[in-house]
């Protein structure tokens, strides 16, 4: 019994000399990465610098696929390129070139990187927390207990209860870092109907900057008294639909419904009309992340507005260069033409405003493309002939 004692004893010793020594391990991560960078003008010095970055860049690539699973990585990627993959350097402790290449015009970088992995564990939970959740306006008309019209904050009317389900709508999403706009610092600067038209909602929501429009209708109704006890029963019924602001999208629509017993019939509508609010929100927060961060393929759709277009031919080669040439593209649809503009929709694994880089980079050899607006899933461009 003591000689076993005294064998746990150290292999308890041993057991904690190692631990130091793992976690060292476990704290850097060695990759092998190669980058490539273009010799323009003969400068290869230059061009060193861009492969040396390239390569450190995918070695940050692999060490951030190894931290997180690959539907994450899909659905995070335009954040993690912009905030993580531009500042690679940060994140590498050492590396050693390990071979040089030159072939055609490029220059070709091997190198084995150490990569610091705390700090890029701690980055892309962060950057990844911030991600799908949009600025958030909420339209909800409330028809109180005793009323048959609906009282609306963008009409200037509330009833007695306040409204209640903004508050409550407003509660949820914040508990799910979501940012909401607040209406109350600013009055519209048009009428808007208390039963909006998803344009007009968007319209209102272009005010407020906000990227999301939460509208909709809740009801509560008094059902008289329960048979026996000095109590109304009281319902709720909301009906809400999210429309995404830049291009009208409707990203999620839900239902819910909740009763509430009270001695007084206005008190009871408050808290049916809170229980509904509860039973919607968690549907709608559920469903506006999935189609905000295109979790369902890893793909979201932009809408590309086109102006000044110079000619049907130009028009014809960019959808053509759109879908073979850059990346992240998988579908292109044309939903109109004419008078020289045109409206296309896009499948892009990215946001807008990755597109957008990639476009102002393009030769389009007649001409160049000029950016001109870019939100999260809508650009605004126009074609710039080139001069011959």
């Amino acid at each position: 019994m003591k000689i076993k004692a005294i064998r746990m004893f150290a292999l308890c010793i041993a057991l904690g000399w190692m631990s130091p020594a793992h976690s060292a391990e476990e704290a850097v991560r060695v990759v092998t990465a190669d980058g490539v960078g273009a010799v323009l003008a003969g400068d290869r010095a230059l061009a060193r610098d861009k492969a040396l970055k390239d390569a450190q860049r995918n070695a940050v690539e692999v060490a951030v696929g190894v931290l997180i699973d690959s539907e994450t990585l899909t659905r995070n990627y335009a954040v993690i390129k912009d905030e993580i993959y531009a500042r690679s350097t940060g994140y590498i402790q050492e590396y050693t070139i390990l071979n040089e290449s030159a072939e055609y015009n490029l220059l070709r970088v091997s190198i084995e990187a150490h990569v610091k992995l705390a700090p890029l564990k701690e980055d892309l939970g962060r950057v990844i927390r911030k991600v799908g959740r949009p600025r958030v306006l909420f339209m909800i008309a409330e028809t109180e207990v005793g009323r048959n019209q609906p009282t609306a904050w963008w009409e200037g009317t509330a009833g007695m209860g306040g409204q209640v389900v903004d508050a409550a709508l407003q509660d949820y999403f914040l508990s799910r870092r979501f940012l909401i706009v607040d209406h109350s610092l600013k009055r519209p600067s048009r009428k808007v109907s208390a039963s909006p038209t998803d344009g007009e909602a968007v319209s209102l929501a272009r005010e407020y900057d906000a990227e999301v429009v939460v509208v909709g209708r809740a009801v509560a109704k008094d059902s008289g008294k329960i048979q026996g006890y000095d109590l109304h029963s009281c319902r709720a019924e909301i009906s809400a639909r999210a429309i995404q602001v830049d291009n009208s999208h409707v990203l999620a629509s839900a239902n819910a419904g909740a009763a509430a017993a009270h001695i007084d019939p206005m008190s009871g509508g408050i808290e049916a009309l809170k229980k509904a609010s509860a039973n919607l929100s968690k549907t709608l927060v559920d469903r506006i992340i999935d189609q905000w961060a295109g979790r369902a393929e890893g793909t979201a759709t932009v809408t590309l507005d086109i102006v000044e277009v110079t000619g049907y031919s130009d028009f014809v080669r960019f959808k053509s260069l759109l879908k073979d040439e850059v990346r992240g593209v998988s579908t292109v649809y044309q939903r109109t033409f004419a008078s020289g503009s045109a409206v296309l929709e896009i499948e892009y694994s990215g946001t807008a405003q990755d597109l957008a880089d990639e476009l102002a980079l393009k030769d389009f050899e007649s001409f160049r493309v000029d950016i001109l607006e870019a939100s999260h899933n809508r650009l605004k461009i126009k074609f710039i002939p080139r001069k011959l």
